[in-house]
């Protein structure tokens, strides 16, 4: 059953909010202006970056945040990434950046970001572009989830999943779950099967990848910036490769599939397509894997809900004729397996956090 929690992650995006300030010189003006938030810039260059990237356990903010909080308050100033920045773990703020997205806010990363992300990535293009692009990913979503078959699959996949796990004596979970979840996209957004021999090639490169993303920007030979960097191009040439194969190919097209959406929408461009199928990709496989661990960490210290979730799934399996496949209708019905998913990503923490960029001087709660 652990393939049912897959669809309620798709597109998750949480975290603390993180954006730049209103204007860089303001960081360095010998007299400060009284409403900037207190906070510590650092070393230069690096500022507070290495202290901020430290790993932490995912069900806390980690001792960067939670020490900076302590002392100057949940909304401050550093120097993070290249640039000064100001850091809110404040929710009312986060709130109030994300209700005014495009009007005092917009997305914006620093270069050694994009240089990872690409510069056609959802999470920075803005405007009619990143209209264009988000509608294809959202177009595709909405039809992956009722596709007949996905249920049944991922059901499939789950269960052969689980028994690989009896013929281990440890199981490092997060990194199965990682290969579940890239299997599961791959299968239904380029159409390569788990056997494929591009399959752990480009799941390798996404490993990296994420790694780069949260290293210090440093580029040179063997840093895991530079790696990633290379890995990102390294997905760009074989998905770009996957995709022009099969469009060419003559196969035909389901409804649901990737390139349907892509075919439907007519005026997106190579690079764009590329681009897209990563953010899709990246969006189905890193955070649904990490809130698949989040919740069998929770779940192994609670026996309770565990027992609970067993019922609810057992119940599901009595209804149901011998060999009948799950259906979203049956994922819908599981009302206890959708709030241990949602009480997982309300404690635990997939996002640590984004980037927004004031457009104009904002004052909020006096700063």
């Amino acid at each position: 059953m652990v393939g049912l929690l897959l669809p309620a992650a798709l597109g998750i995006f949480i975290g603390l909010a993180l954006f730049f300030p209103y204007f860089r010189k303001l960081f360095f003006l010998k007299q400060e202006a009284s409403n900037i938030p207190n906070g510590s810039m650092g070393w230069p260059f690096i500022g507070e970056t290495i202290g901020f990237l430290m790993p932490h356990k995912s069900n806390s903010i980690g001792s960067f945040l939670d020490n900076h909080c302590s002392r100057y308050g949940r909304v401050f100033k550093s120097h993070l990434f290249g640039y000064p920045t100001i850091v809110s773990c404040d929710h009312e703020l986060n709130t109030f950046i994300l209700q005014n997205e495009g009007k005092l806010f917009q997305s914006s990363y620093p270069k050694p970001v994009l240089d990872i992300l690409g510069k056609l990535s959802m999470m920075i293009v803005t405007g009619d572009l990143h209209k264009k692009l988000r509608n294809v990913a959202v177009g595709f979503i909405s039809e992956f989830r009722l596709r007949p078959d996905l249920f049944c699959h991922l059901d499939k996949m789950s269960i052969s999943v689980m028994k690989s796990f009896q013929q281990q004596r440890q199981v490092g979970f997060c990194k199965e779950a990682k290969k579940y979840t890239m299997s599961v996209m791959l299968k239904y957004v380029l159409d390569i099967e788990p056997e494929d021999p591009l399959a752990p090639q480009i799941l390798e490169d996404f490993l990296t990848f994420m790694k780069g993303f949260v290293s210090i920007p440093l580029y040179f030979p063997g840093s895991p910036y530079a790696k990633a960097v290379k890995a990102r191009a390294r997905l760009t040439s074989t998905l770009g490769d996957i995709i022009k194969g099969k469009e060419e190919s003559g196969a035909e097209i389901k409804k649901g599939d990737f390139l349907y959406e892509i075919l439907r929408k007519g005026n997106i461009n190579d690079e764009e397509k590329v681009s897209v199928a990563i953010d899709i990709l990246l969006a189905g496989y890193e955070t649904t894997a990490e809130l698949l661990a989040l919740v069998v960490y929770y779940i192994g210290k609670s026996p309770s809900v565990l027992d609970q979730l067993k019922e609810e799934h057992q119940a599901l399996k009595r209804r149901k004729k011998d060999g009948e496949p799950l259906t979203l209708e049956d994922y819908k019905q599981m009302k206890f397996t959708s709030n241990v998913i949602s009480e997982s990503l309300r404690c635990g923490n997939l996002a640590k956090y984004f980037h927004r960029k004031a457009l104009q001087d904002v004052e909020f709660k006096g700063l």
